[in-house]
Order: structure tokens, then sequence, then C-alpha cells
């Protein structure tokens, strides 16, 4: 049980860290090596463009899994704190029907790719690997929105509010116009 607790508590933060230190690494490398000793490395862009697209998709399921992802807030605000549950389910329901899209465009997409073989110019990397991103981002997407409906159904989880936002009272005019 510890593994699973570790998968999903702390393998996404990880593997982002990992990704986002060795883009770090590449990239100052890649400047040490064209201004100073003026030999650049060919493959080290390339990489670290790949690895951008592997982290964004892998962050997009990190944020889902941490509500943390763009809400609008103004609707909660407008009808109470009780709605927060509501626009919360919805919110996760439209992120499991937007990755469930990406996935059924996505995946035929890949695999045309893949039958084509092509190979990154400089890492020599079959191109499919970069494009799987997208299924793969989606799929971790749509198991942290379950993963948050399951949570909030049985135990009444709500996301947590963000530290730096305030809530601003609704204006009395607003209250008695939701009010009609």
């Amino acid at each position: 049980m510890p593994v699973l607790t570790f998968i999903d508590q702390k393998s996404e933060k990880y593997l982002l860290t990992a990704i986002l230190v060795t883009i770090s690494v590449v990239l100052v490398l890649q400047v040490f090596m064209r201004y100073v000793i003026n030999s650049p490395l060919v493959w080290a862009e390339e990489l670290a463009r790949y690895l951008l697209v592997w982290c964004t998709m892998i962050g997009t399921s990190l944020a889902v899994r941490e509500s943390r992802h763009i809400v609008v807030d103004f609707a909660p605000i407008l009808f109470g704190p009780r709605s927060v549950g509501l626009f919360r389910l919805i919110s996760m329901t439209g992120i499991i029907v937007f990755g469930v899209v990406i996935i059924v465009y996505s995946l035929p997409f890949v695999q045309r790719v893949q039958q084509m073989n092509q190979l990154s110019p400089s890492l020599e990397i079959p191109i499919w690997w970069v494009y799987l991103a997208l299924p793969v981002g989606a799929a971790a997407s749509i198991l942290r929105a379950i993963q948050q409906i399951y949570l909030q159904l049985r135990y009444g989880l709500v996301p947590p509010e963000p530290e730096t936002a305030e809530i601003a009272p609704v204006p009395s005019e607003l209250q008695k116009e939701a009010g009609r």
C-alpha cells in the first residue's frame, strides 16, 4: 500500500521535477557550449522542447489532482459556498469530456506517425514518442478527475482555497439580482 500512496501523492511531482531539472541542466550546458566553448550541442534544444511537451501534459494531471486548474469562481461566489461542490463536479465532468475528446483524436494520430517511422532530426528518437504525451496526459487527467469526483462524493471534499486568493463578499445589489 505505501507504493500506491507514493504513486498517488508524489509520482507526478517527482517526475515533473526531474523533467524540469533535466531541461534546466541541458539548456545551461547548451549556453555554455555555444558561447564559451564555441561548439553548440545540436540536440539540446530539441530535447528541451520535447521534455517541455511531456512536462505540460503531466502537469495538467497534477493540476487536476490539486484543483489548481483554471476555474471561474464567479458563479460559486454568486450562488454561495454550498454551490462550490456542484460547480466542482461540473468542472471535473468537463475535464473528463475534454480528455476523452483529446484521446479519441490523438491516438489515431499517434498511430499514423508511428507507422511512418519518422525520427526526430537531432536525437533520432521516434517522433511518435513526443506525440504520445497527448493521450497519456489526457488519460492521467481523466483518472485524476474521476478520483476527485469519487473523493468529493465519498467524503464531501471541496477544493482547498488558494492561500493568496481572498474572496470579496458579494455586494447586496448582486445578491438581490440573483434572488429574482
